[in-house]
């Protein structure tokens, strides 16, 4: 008989001098008979040895379609999504904006609301929103964390505030849709982003205000050719106990120039105006304080406690000079009545 070699390698030494046996006979029952065993004893341990070696034979399937397409494309579609994600994101930078007035014009730069934490200014945030709502040629910006929406171990907070998450994303749809708030540009902060909060926010963006993750590079053209760079970010790289706004002014130093780099995210506020000695642009720093008062991780951590700043509005003039086309006010009254007075002024 004709012996498969590859059967040696897994048999045992009864069932290789079983093998050696059929090589000198016709048939397996003719070996048995041959070596003075039962008829079908070398049948049986072949059909385990082969088994063992997976040489056995079984049905044979019919082949199936593939379940993909071919490689190829798959590498060729990859290849093309790149391409359309990679001049998305290039046409974020510094992504233009029309202004649609004439003259001066505000923008207003809401600090972190966590419109649910038991230490929200309710009193204060529903008195700049209504500020915000009756003033003309002025629009608002959100820096980020609308709530807490607590994640992971911080969710044992939730059972020391008084606000549900259901109640929270109430307040959200109000802050965005009811509030009256002329609403241009969100920015997603930490919280936001956590328990898929970001999806669930834009979930809401019935009046398709633009909104980014963590950041947005934006121009803002007014009809009389000014542009205004301006950068707006939950939070700048760069810490320091004695500059508050050490972050900001190293993205300046640094990086990209604008005319106004803002952020949020420490729960305080500063504002700063310069020109850059090497490159020759005048700028405004801002940091707004937000809402958020009482905070008991503060007060653990020794940090003090400001009043002033949790919006600041910039005043933006496009046919003054370099160092008067923007103004920004830590007192967002202030800052309306001197739009006005610049609207005067025209």
């Amino acid at each position: 008989m004709e012996i498969d070699p590859r059967l040696y390698q897994y048999a045992t030494p009864k069932q290789r001098e079983y093998l050696d046996a059929l090589k000198q006979y016709p048939s397996a029952q003719a070996a048995a008979v041959g070596l003075g065993l039962a008829h079908d004893s070398i049948s049986r341990a072949m059909r385990k040895l082969t088994a063992k070696a997976g040489l056995a034979p079984v049905p044979s399937a019919k082949a199936l379609p593939p379940d993909d397409i071919e490689v190829e494309d798959i590498i060729g579609m990859m290849a093309k999504r790149f391409e359309k994600r990679h001049t998305h994101k290039a046409a974020k930078r510094w992504r233009e904006f029309t202004v649609p007035t004439s003259g001066p014009y505000a923008l207003m730069l809401f600090g972190d609301p966590h419109v649910d934490d038991d230490g929200c200014n309710w009193p204060l945030l529903r008195d700049h929103c209504d500020l915000a709502a009756r003033t003309q040629h002025l629009y608002a910006i959100s820096i980020g964390d609308v709530t807490n929406n607590w994640v992971g171990r911080l969710t044992k907070l939730y059972a020391n505030q008084e606000t549900s998450v259901a109640t929270a994303r109430k307040l959200i749809k109000w802050l965005l849709q009811e509030s009256g708030v002329p609403w241009w540009l969100w920015i997603h902060g930490n919280h936001d982003a956590w328990c898929e909060g970001i999806p669930i926010i834009e979930g809401m963006n019935v009046n398709h205000v633009v909104m980014e993750d963590w950041q947005a590079k934006v121009v803002l053209a007014s009809p009389n050719g000014h542009k205004l760079r301006l950068w707006a970010a939950h939070n700048f790289p760069g810490h320091s106990q004695w500059n508050k706004l050490h972050g900001p002014q190293k993205a300046a130093q640094m990086q990209d120039w604008a005319h106004l780099y803002v952020a949020g995210h420490h729960h305080n506020w500063a504002l700063h105006h310069e020109e850059h000695d090497q490159r020759n642009f005048v700028y405004w720093l801002a940091r707004c304080r937000g809402y958020k008062f009482m905070d008991t991780y503060a007060e653990h951590l020794g940090f003090g406690e400001q009043v002033y700043g949790s919006s600041i509005v910039a005043v933006i003039d496009p046919a003054a000079s370099k160092q008067n086309a923007l103004t920004c006010f830590a007192d967002p009254h202030e800052g309306a009545d001197f739009l006005a007075f610049k609207r005067r002024q025209k």
